[in-house]
């Protein structure tokens, strides 16, 4: 949340600790830290400072703001969502604009880094879902387990895991940290495919959850997914990036497991592509095969074939060569990929349970992917090479016909089969027969 310079919501029973989080984080960002509780009678004086008198005399509405909300770097507001009306405006102002109208047209730039809100329920009135969409991240905070129990019971009492010459270099690396990260945004790009995943996990989420996400949210998703690639030496955003996701889209905690599984789902470079690449060889491969019938053969031409067969074949050729690269380039983003999940339990973003459960989830699909593409280039270098001058015309005919029979030895799949949800192919299926059993549900499904 302080490298990206977004908000965080807490949502939790009373006694978790979110306050002396908040003043961890205060400490080690070094700038003034400012708390409040919330109730239904917070004044606008205890937040944003009391009018100043002297200004008054001189008919001006100005407030003292020295030691409250508009000049705090960092602020932990407890009970967010008993916000009154008196304060709402304003306040989601400063979390979204990082300024204050402190009277007589007088905007002030607030330098506010990062609010941690908690509160033990979620808003329960339109009115307040515009203050619940400011806060980016979103975590909920439960009571510690019984085997973490004995380890919090058991630490002295005085125990401080920062010191002052750890508070004071973490401050000012930090602060250097969050100016690099953010002049480097720039660069870092985000690829189609990732564009794509983000407006299908919309959709998912408007249609199967009934959650509404504006597009500001998306907008600040995505600026949170290139710091993510940023603080990791990364110059675009990957797929591993994309499960910080499950943090930002949902609404109630509930909401976060039905994400979680959306993203582990879809989370795959070019899923589509080696189907996509297999659907145009079986078509190229069929209408090579009839012409080599017809050369007799012959790809060049010495041997008396029609001068437009020839061409065809050629055409034919290039299209190969193009489906080769396109499976290149999707083997290079699968490898890629996969060295990013063997790496993920060491993303600095994402808790070490998740990333552990997350890789060991994806990294078998993104294996077993890898085996199929490395297939089809097989196939497709196979299929080109046969309508090349190295392979002797009276044999081209023949092995042809044996790269086709090969192809179309797809698995099959009873009725039952392929009328079971994904859940449950996942569970009587392995990753390769799963991916198989996709491609037949969809050609099913047609």
């Amino acid at each position: 949340a302080m490298v990206s310079q977004e908000h965080v919501l807490f949502v939790g029973p009373p006694g978790t600790s979110k306050s002396v989080l908040s003043a961890k984080l205060a400490q080690l960002c070094g700038g003034p830290f400012f708390q409040r509780l919330f109730t239904r009678f917070t004044t606008p004086e205890e937040l944003f400072g009391p009018l100043s008198l002297r200004a008054l005399e001189n008919d001006e509405y100005v407030r003292c703001i020295d030691g409250f909300l508009p000049t705090a770097s960092v602020a932990f507001i407890d009970e967010i969502f008993k916000a009154n009306s008196a304060i709402l405006n304003t306040l989601l102002t400063i979390l979204n604009e990082r300024t204050f109208d402190n009277g007589a047209g007088k905007r002030v730039a607030c330098p506010l880094k990062c609010v941690v809100g908690a509160s033990n329920e979620l808003p329960d009135t339109e009115e307040l879902d515009a203050l619940l969409d400011r806060f980016l991240l979103r975590a909920q905070v439960n009571p510690v387990s019984d085997a973490g129990l004995i380890q919090l019971l058991s630490q002295s009492s005085n125990s401080n895991i920062f010191d002052d010459s750890f508070v004071n270099n973490m401050a000012s690396d930090l602060e250097a940290l969050v100016t690099d990260v953010s002049c480097s945004l720039g660069t870092i790009t985000m690829d189609e495919s990732i564009c794509i995943l983000i407006r299908d996990l919309r959709t998912f989420v408007r249609d199967e959850l009934g959650v509404y996400i504006s597009d500001r949210r998306l907008v600040k998703a995505s600026r949170l997914l290139r710091v993510s690639a940023a603080t990791h030496g990364r110059s675009r955003v990957d797929y591993v990036d994309c499960l910080l996701l499950q943090h930002i889209l949902w609404q109630v905690p509930e909401q976060r497991l039905a994400i979680r599984e959306w993203l582990l789902d879809h989370i795959n470079p070019g899923e589509s592509i080696v189907e996509q690449s297999k659907f145009l060889m079986r078509g190229i491969a069929s209408e090579a095969a009839s012409l080599v019938k017809t050369t007799m053969g012959d790809v060049t031409g010495e041997f008396g074939a029609r001068e437009n067969d020839i061409e065809s074949i050629k055409s034919i050729r290039s299209g190969i060569k193009e489906i080769e690269k396109m499976l290149q380039r999707h083997r290079y983003d699968l490898v890629r990929h996969i060295q990013l999940l063997e790496q993920l339990p060491e993303h600095l973003w994402l808790g070490l349970d998740e990333s552990h459960a997350a890789k060991q989830h994806l990294l078998p699909l993104s294996k077993s992917a890898l085996e199929v593409v490395n297939e089809a280039l097989i196939d497709a270098t196979s299929f080109e090479i046969a309508l090349s001058p190295k392979v002797e015309n009276d044999l081209r005919s023949s092995i042809l016909d044996i790269l086709l029979e090969n192809d179309n030895d797809a698995m099959v799949f009873t009725y039952e089969e392929l009328n079971l949800s994904l859940k449950e192919a996942k569970k009587k299926f392995d990753s390769v027969t799963l991916r198989k059993w996709k491609a037949a549900k969809k050609d099913f499904v047609v």
